[in-house]
């Protein structure tokens, strides 16, 4: 409906001040604040004390003159749609519209016209007035306390994005801090990895530079042990050579051999080695005499740390008796009548 130049002037000249008087008369306020405030109104103002005192009036009229009487049931239900809807100026151009239609002054105060139009106009419009002061004030006290709600959820919310932030902020700083510190670490890690490898790489070289040093050394030594016994034992001749049976471990590593030297007169003898491995644990080496007769172990002896031992011993017969001669590794002081071990010299005799 399209809104009249006198509705138009009534809404912006309303006075809030008797908003919700009408509903304070006719005991239509549900909250006590509400309730209040009118009647503070009415004491410290005399303007609505007064327009209080005319409404008091005519809600006693009506409350004795008027007879029941229902409304038209087409504009009970138009209010009640409206007032569902939430739309407080639509519900008001629906009373103007209906005032309107009943030729209502609005010059007069509405109780006034109330007794003029008859009993069922003035019901209807006590009822109008109940029904928008009602549904104003509780909108309006509605509208206020979601607004609020909403306030305060929405600085909730503030405090928990401005905590989300600051510990997202406190994580990303901790992050670069530790991403720095780690790779500090790995540059570290990485430069005594490169000097632990150039250590091990010289030692290396120094290891086979002394492994090479070492055979040469243990070579002049064996050679010059055999030239100063062939100088000194004069009355020794040599009678077998003995070579390794075993292959060597490496080829910088000399093979082993021994010697065997019998003295001219009598059966003395004289075994010398050099070049043989420390035995196993609870073994040691074993010089035999074979092919006279059974097996003769002469000799258990060990070996010094390069390998080299001089045994003297006497032969049970003179050396041609024999075919070969070797050395096994048999256990200590469990030589049986038969070498069990393993055989690492020998040599024919003959």
């Amino acid at each position: 409906m399209t809104e009249t130049k006198d509705n138009m002037e009534s809404n912006e000249n309303l006075d809030h001040r008797f908003e919700n008087l009408a509903g304070y008369v006719l005991g239509a306020l549900d909250h006590a604040e509400e309730r209040t405030a009118v009647e503070d109104l009415i004491e410290n103002d005399p303007e609505v004390q007064a327009e209080f005192e005319q409404l008091a009036e005519a809600a006693h009229l009506l409350a004795i003159a008027v007879p029941p009487a229902e409304p038209p049931a087409s504009l009970k239900t138009r209010i009640m749609e409206i007032a569902g809807q939430g739309e407080p100026t639509r519900l008001q151009d629906v009373v103007a519209e209906y005032i309107a239609t009943k030729n209502i002054s609005r010059s007069t105060p509405w109780w006034q016209h109330a007794f003029q139009s008859g009993f069922a106009v003035s019901a209807a419009v006590a009822v109008l007035v109940v029904v928008v002061g009602g549904t104003l004030g509780y909108q309006n006290n509605q509208l206020g306390n979601e607004i609020e709600t909403l306030r305060a959820n929405l600085a909730t919310e503030s405090v928990v994005v401005a905590n989300l932030q600051t510990e997202l902020s406190t994580t990303l700083t901790d992050a670069e801090t530790r991403v720095a510190e780690m790779k500090s670490e790995m540059k570290v890690m990485e430069d005594d990895f490169g000097a632990t490898t150039e250590m091990v790489v010289h030692q290396e070289e120094m290891v086979s530079e002394l492994a090479i040093v070492n055979n040469a050394l243990r070579q002049a030594l064996s050679d010059q042990s055999w030239l100063t016994y062939v100088a000194m034992k004069e009355d020794y001749q040599l009678e077998s050579w003995l070579a390794s049976n075993t292959p060597q471990v490496t080829t910088t590593e000399p093979a082993a051999s021994g010697l065997i030297a019998v003295r001219v007169v009598g059966n003395e003898a004289v075994f010398q080695v050099h070049g043989l491995q420390q035995p196993q644990p609870g073994f040691a080496y074993t010089l035999w005499l074979m092919g006279n007769g059974a097996p003769r172990p002469v000799a258990q002896f060990e070996v010094s740390g390069i390998g080299s031992a001089t045994i003297a011993f006497l032969l049970p017969a003179p050396l041609r008796f024999f075919s070969s001669v070797m050395v096994t590794q048999e256990r200590v002081n469990g030589i049986g009548s038969d070498p069990t071990g393993i055989m690492v010299l020998s040599a024919q005799t003959n």
